[in-house]
């Protein structure tokens, strides 16, 4: 599945499962709303910039960084991954359609016009100091958008001024599928571990969901809501979370549980939450795979749990989910690529497309921003602020969370057509009440 060259300035490699899923439902919802695509990745950074030209340098910077990380300039063909080898009139057409000046627009307000099909583009936003990268989920995901960032800026402040186009190629990074070792054709035993593996998923279906008018009414526009703790209720949930033995992200994932069980549409199945968590796999890479920013490399794993449930009950079993899936099960590394060709041949089923659309959220959370951000890039960017989110079109909301300057931040991705903002702003305030009281003692704290 690796890179292959096809011509004297074309690279091709076929499309891995995750990376197929995320174009054909990407398409689907294109065809049905005017190009808009579910799973887009929106990134969003608040920047002071010590520049005499800003424009003029995050356009350079941007060409360096294409250079450097090629897959972020490649585009999606029908079941492949290409880049084109551009010389220097090609590339200046690339930087006029894919580096825009908006003088009008802020990032929430691109952000909720919904992503149109197009290459990787970066925004700069004057009026509020801001830049934004829209790209498709199967060129990038989470964390490897905050990567992103930082060589980015690193671009930034040590421009290069010597870039002949032609030798990127060598940085195009592999699927994850050839990485781990599954990009090849399965042997029975490992189909068959797959296979079971998904059908630990499907099987659970339908699960709890809250009340949402997805499937049911044209959507409308994309949201990102945030909700941002203080620095000092951050630091005590993370301290009772360590007092604890358990995760920050399971006790999250479990609050949000909460949330669930309380608001749960009626005509859902309350008895039980099944849904698929994302695990970051870059610590189980070799460099520079481990380093790589324009790539897919994470896995969608099933967790199931009956309910009710008490929070305490949800934390151990969540943080046992959490710590010891891939630890204990190091056969799943193995047979990734399998599985997620089994996810993507089934969504691509009329038993799929017919079925309804889960009504909970994706939860997925990036950990630390600053183990891959730096919050300033010496005496030319300070990092004010950063966000992620994906358009939501026609399909699952997003619960993303992650700190950032010390301080928790939920940011939870809907349509505004399915469910309403102050709907949505109870429920973020309702998991942050459930943190308090369950592992602070107050809600009031």
């Amino acid at each position: 599945m690796g890179w292959s060259q096809v011509s004297p300035t074309r690279w091709e490699r076929p499309l891995n499962g995750m990376e197929e899923y995320f174009v054909f439902i990407g398409n689907i919802t294109a065809a049905l709303y005017d190009g808009r695509q579910q799973y887009t990745v929106c990134s969003k950074v608040k920047v002071d910039l010590n520049l005499p030209n800003p424009g003029s340098a995050l356009r350079n910077a941007w060409k360096q960084v294409r250079y450097e990380e090629p897959d972020i300039a490649t585009t999606l063909e029908e079941g492949k991954k290409v880049y084109e080898v551009l010389d220097e009139t090609g590339i200046e057409k690339w930087l006029e359609s894919t580096f825009i000046v908006d003088p009008t627009r802020d990032g929430e307000e691109l952000y909720r016009l919904g992503r149109k099909t197009k290459p990787a583009t970066l925004y700069y936003l004057p009026k509020s100091s801001e830049l934004v990268l829209h790209a498709h989920h199967a060129t990038i995901d989470g964390v490897g958008m905050i990567m992103w960032w930082d060589r980015f800026f690193r671009a930034l402040t040590n421009p290069k001024t010597d870039i002949t186009f032609g030798d990127e190629h060598v940085r195009l990074a592999p699927a994850l599928d050839d990485i781990l070792g599954s990009g090849g054709p399965p042997t029975p035993g490992q189909n068959e571990r797959a296979t079971a593996l998904f059908m630990e998923y499907i099987t659970k279906l339908p699960s709890i969901g809250l009340i949402s008018k997805v499937g049911k009414v044209p959507a409308g526009q994309c949201q990102a809501m945030e909700h941002v703790f203080d620095a000092e209720t951050t630091a005590a949930i993370i301290n009772a979370c360590k007092a604890r033995g358990i995760t920050v992200s399971s006790a999250i994932h479990a609050a949000y549980i909460g949330i669930l069980s309380k608001y749960a549409d009626p005509e859902s199945n309350t008895t039980r939450y099944t849904s698929p968590s994302e695990f970051n796999l870059r610590s189980h890479l070799e460099a520079p795979y481990s380093g790589t920013a324009a790539a897919n490399y994470y896995i969608p794993l099933p967790f199931s749990i009956e309910l009710p449930a008490t929070f305490s009950e949800i934390t151990t079993v969540l943080n046992k989910y959490y710590r010891t899936t891939i630890k204990d099960n190091p056969d799943i590394l193995e047979i990734h690529g399998y599985f997620t060709r089994v996810l993507e041949q089934f969504v691509k089923t009329p038993v799929y497309q017919g079925a309804p659309i889960p009504t909970d959220a994706l939860v997925s959370s990036l950990g630390i921003v600053e183990s891959h951000l730096q919050r300033s890039y010496g005496n030319t960017v300070v990092v004010k602020d950063w966000k992620l989110a994906c358009d939501v079109i026609l399909g699952m909301t997003g619960f993303h969370f992650y700190t950032f300057h010390d301080k928790l931040r939920f940011v939870y991705q809907f349509n505004e057509a399915y469910q309403a903002p102050a709907d949505i702003k109870m429920y973020l305030e309702d998991i942050e009440r459930i943190l308090k009281e369950e592992l602070l003692g107050s809600a009031d704290v």
